[in-house]
């Protein structure tokens, strides 16, 4: 068994917009840990809200509070970079892993 130090997919914490990640990659997944209001946050494969829309993320928690956390897996290739947006209304919690 591998260490936990060389464990292979870093993460990085969501509440806001933010670029998680600049360059070529892959994204691993997306958890939803949490959220109170609905919203969409939109995915890209860019280092800004121009990229390539990789998935939009609709989230309502009337529909969803029974299902946190749940993960979504991409297991996709990334050419630019892993930028999340998320829209006005919502607020929620992500976890993004990646290479």
């Amino acid at each position: 068994m591998e260490p936990v130090a060389s464990f292979p997919w870093p993460w990085t914490h969501v509440d806001d917009t933010v670029l998680v990640k600049t360059g070529a990659g892959a994204l691993h997944t997306i958890v939803v840990n949490g959220l109170t209001t609905a919203g969409d946050i939109t995915v890209y494969d860019g280092i800004d809200a121009t990229g390539t829309i990789i998935a939009v993320l609709h989230l309502d928690p009337t529909t969803s509070v029974s299902v946190q956390p749940i993960t979504f897996v991409y297991d996709l290739k990334i050419e630019t970079g892993i930028y999340i947006d998320y829209d006005q209304a919502v607020a929620a919690n992500l976890t993004v892993t990646y290479k």
